[in-house]
């Protein structure tokens, strides 16, 4: 018994050095594993390599959803072990990228009587999916403080694309040529019956609404 504490508590200590820490050995170390594919994990390392690079603070980011149920209520609730990165494009007529890996039993929610049933297996079920990723292949900028990404949300192993739109705030290191930090906040909606969450259908809504609040720092090896 006292061996597998033993695991589990270093197995914890790698995912906190993973999530917090910008001193990994190389950045996007969580996609790795097929996760995401290489052609687009060496696109974000070379990010990394030329100052481009910038990772979640796990310690004030989050990624959060609401849908309405019965009668006339919302479910609200967030993930707060989230990790990830967003590569910039070198040139603001180019796209970057940005990769989500989101841990499902980190949901949180003040309607707490409700989030064992939500991660449970009738809709999320974290057992059995204990991860769900966003791939967004194409950052694009709309102007100095919005921007589009484009990509692929995989949840309970089925893939479909989703857009964010993301408003970006950037404050600038006076002692660079780049930023000290970008906040960034997004949403978009996404259906639950494309991701087989078919349960309740009468008394949960099938439109829900995902919300990106995630503050970036720079990747520094």
């Amino acid at each position: 018994m006292l061996e597998l504490h033993s695991v589990r508590a270093i197995l914890g200590a790698v995912l906190c050095l993973l999530a917090g820490s910008s001193a990994a050995i190389e950045p996007c170390t969580p996609f790795e594993d097929g996760r995401v594919d290489a052609e687009l994990l060496a696109t974000m390392r070379q990010a990394a390599k030329d100052g481009r690079m910038y990772r979640v603070d796990a310690d004030t980011s989050s990624v959060g959803f609401c849908v309405r149920h019965f009668p006339f209520q919302e479910f609200r609730g967030q993930f707060r072990n989230i990790v990830g990165g967003l590569a910039l494009p070198p040139d603001p007529s180019q796209y970057g990228h940005a990769l989500l890996l989101i841990h499902s039993a980190s949901l949180i929610s003040e309607n707490s009587d409700l989030v064992p049933l939500v991660i449970g297996h009738s809709f999320i079920d974290a057992e059995r999916y204990p991860e769900i990723l966003f791939v967004g292949r194409r950052f694009v900028w709309l102007n100095d403080r919005q921007a589009r990404i484009y990509g692929e949300l995989t949840l309970r192993g089925k893939k479909q694309p989703v857009v964010f739109n993301v408003d970006v705030e950037r404050d600038a290191d006076e002692s660079s040529a780049g930023d000290r930090h970008i906040r960034m906040r997004g949403t978009t909606m996404v259906n639950r019956f494309q991701f087989d969450m078919n349960s309740y259908r009468y008394f949960v809504s099938e439109q829900v609404q995902l919300c990106l609040a995630v503050e970036l720092v720079p990747w520094e090896y």
